[in-house]
């Protein structure tokens, strides 16, 4: 039996890089079905776009356009309106949104509404306005994302200075699994380092971010595959060059990470690298512990399904720090990671497959849906979370998945699954 499944495409990812503006509003010129699961996403994702908690109240934007969801209204087309068009009902929905005087708007078409020609120049205002006619709908959800991003950078374009301070973390979307805690960790090694992060592009920015996002000394990449087409932007518009060394998970890469950044703009790295070396030690006892059980991780078997850059980064740490063994990774939409990561498993002589749905392994190290889909069909014996959608409604802690806190949630995933299997008390 075959498994399908659907990932996030370029529509949704180009959505999220509108709505990752923090004192934005976006709108989908579209039919409902266009806007009910990214309208869902986008608010169990980013709840507190203004920093303030606050109860949901779904009569409050129970009026048309809304459909008593607060993010992502759209122009509800239908049959008729597919042929007429719907220029005033957009025009109307852009008034109202006009009048909860958000910082940017974006309109978005859906892929019907791009098909019939929609203008979308019929909209406009004091209010800077990003128009999207429609997103490459074959491609991957980081082309969407990016796509989404440079338009963004078309409208509220950034100031240019002379004035160079900090840096910009790049690469990294509201749609990652827990995109703030990841954010969080990695600003404060690098604030250890006496580096300000200036702002994250793409993910919680303002509108003010944007316009000041030219002042950064550097850009840094977090998700490369998220952010190096917006990188290679920045560098050739603003001259600020970028720090590409692949995801940050696991001890050598992320000493290599902020080893990068700080040698590009001569900084001392070592209260940084004192920290990583702390985890190292809380992992290594851990790891002494069981082998003191005679509970080795070497050996045991583990599978990748994600995005392809993380995928590698996580073979890469797992193998060379645990010594467990890769036997399948699926890196959807990424054939040059997945050609990567597939030649570094090779080269270590162990036997590959692409397909990490249909191949047995311990653990799999994916999304939380397709991790209890394995288990459930007895794939595996568990399953580490590390790419969207997670399985947690509520978070209190930080559980940032990449980074230093990532390195250690990712170790005690894979650790308390394979101490679990064998007893260890």
């Amino acid at each position: 039996m075959s498994l399908e499944y659907e990932r996030p495409d370029s529509f949704l990812g180009m959505l999220m890089a509108l709505e990752g503006i923090s004192d934005g509003f976006t709108i989908i010129h579209g039919p409902t079905g266009c806007k009910y699961y990214p309208a869902s996403v986008s608010e169990s994702v980013f709840p507190e776009r203004d920093g303030t908690p606050r109860a949901r109240n779904i009569f409050q934007y129970a009026s048309r356009y809304f459909f008593s969801q607060p993010r992502l209204p759209c122009t509800y087309l239908d049959m008729g309106r597919f042929v007429t068009g719907a220029t005033e009902r957009l025009k109307d929905l852009y008034s109202k949104a006009e009048s909860l005087h958000p910082s940017v708007i974006s309109v978005i078409n859906s892929p019907g509404a791009s098909l019939i020609g929609e203008n979308l120049q019929a909209v406009s205002g004091d209010i800077p306005t990003v128009r999207v006619d429609h997103a490459e709908y074959s491609g991957t959800c980081s082309d969407g994302f990016q796509d989404g991003i440079l338009e963004i950078l078309g409208t509220v374009r950034p100031e240019k200075t002379d004035e160079k301070k900090g840096v910009n973390l790049l690469g990294i979307s509201i749609l990652h699994l827990n995109w703030e805690d990841t954010i969080e960790d990695l600003n404060g090694l690098l604030g250890l380092c006496g580096i300000e992060v200036r702002c994250t592009v793409g993910a919680g920015w303002s509108a003010d971010d944007i316009r000041n996002s030219a002042g950064a000394e550097l850009n840094v990449l977090i998700y490369p595959e998220y952010g190096d087409r917006v990188a290679a932007f920045y560098r050739d518009e603003y001259g600020i060059p970028f720090v590409n060394e692949g995801v940050p998970l696991g001890f050598a890469n992320l000493e290599k990470w902020v080893k990068s950044v700080c040698s590009a703009l001569s900084c001392d790295p070592s209260p940084a690298l004192a920290k990583i070396k702390e985890g190292r030690r809380t992992a290594a006892r851990s790891v002494a512990l069981m082998e003191s059980f005679h509970l080795l991780p070497k050996g045991h078997t583990f599978s990748v399904l994600c995005d392809g850059s993380l995928a590698y980064a996580a073979v890469e740490f797992l193998y060379g720090y645990l010594g467990m063994v890769p036997v399948a990774v699926t890196c959807p939409g990424a054939e040059e990671w997945e050609k990567r990561t597939e030649e570094f498993v090779s080269s270590h002589g162990i036997p590959f497959s692409n397909d990490a749905l249909h191949t047995d392994a311990e653990i799999i190290l994916t999304s939380g849906t397709l991790g209890i889909s394995c288990l459930s069909r007895g794939l595996v014996k568990g399953y580490a979370e590390i790419e969207a959608p997670g399985t947690k409604y509520v978070n209190v802690r930080p559980e940032p998945p990449i980074g230093l806190g990532g390195t250690l949630r990712l170790l005690d995933s894979v650790l308390n699954i394979i101490a679990s299997r064998q007893r260890f008390i």
